[in-house]
């Protein structure tokens, strides 16, 4: 009798991955909650809801237009991260944020400080990345036609670094660390606001269900925010140079 039950203890350990709930995610590139090698502060936190759940997050980096259409096919089941109850009515047509958020800081870069007037730019002079700018031309009340959608953080601070952007917005820990990482002298930066980041499910019947599921499941788990990266920029002043030294 032991020994079938061991078998049977071996068995259900085996058998445990065949009953497990696949949830396919898209993520932007949001550093360093989410990095663009698949890792990051939020990636831990689903990491530790699958050790103690039935779900496997299968995650694959994209832009966040492109997880947006993919969810909105319903190719996706998650996609992240998403300024909670701020996007584009569009958005909220086919997709339901979750309960759960994480402040983010969001600033305006630019080349030269006097460029800082938002307001006063031309068109096709303001960068962010793909997905972004209906949501940042409704948040920031200025006309769609001034934004320029790139595929990513590097390219993004390298047409600004050139000139062949005027401004650039988008999350500060993100943009400040990419700048930092290539080494860019003289961006400044104005802080916009905060802005609750979160994720989205399909807003069906199968999408609410999950959602219900995973905000329990989040409200259990907390994101490491202790990380000497996250603070250090998060209490930096509302304006200035940014700083590629530390």
């Amino acid at each position: 009798m032991k020994l079938l039950g061991i078998i049977w203890l071996i068995a259900l350990a085996w058998m445990h991955p065949l009953f497990a709930k696949d949830i396919n995610i898209g993520f932007e590139p949001f550093p360093p909650l989410i990095n663009e090698n698949g890792q990051g502060h939020v990636v831990n936190m689903l990491r530790a809801i699958e050790k103690n759940s039935s779900y496997r997050f299968n995650i694959k980096i994209m832009t966040y237009g492109r997880a947006k259409l993919a969810l909105k096919n319903e190719q996706l089941d998650l996609i992240g991260l998403t300024p909670q109850q701020l996007e584009t009515e569009d958005f909220y047509h086919y997709a339901q944020d979750l309960n759960w958020h994480i402040d983010a800081h969001v600033d305006i870069f630019a080349s030269k400080k006097k460029l800082l007037d938002i307001t006063s730019t031309p068109n096709a002079s303001i960068g962010t990345l793909i997905g972004n700018a209906d949501f940042f031309s409704e948040l920031l009340n200025i006309p769609r036609t001034k934004f320029v959608e790139v595929t990513s953080l590097e390219q993004l601070v390298k047409m600004l670094a050139k000139g062949r952007l005027e401004l650039a917005t988008f999350e500060r820990v993100a943009m400040m660390s990419t700048i930092k990482r290539l080494k860019v002298k003289n961006i400044y930066y104005q802080k916009f606001g905060v802005i609750p980041a979160s994720m989205a499910v399909a807003n069906n019947t199968t999408g609410l269900a999950l959602k219900n599921e995973l905000d329990k499941l989040l409200a259990k788990v907390a994101i490491d925010l202790n990380n000497s990266q996250l603070q250090y920029y998060r209490s930096l002043p509302s304006s200035g140079i940014v700083n590629i030294t530390k």
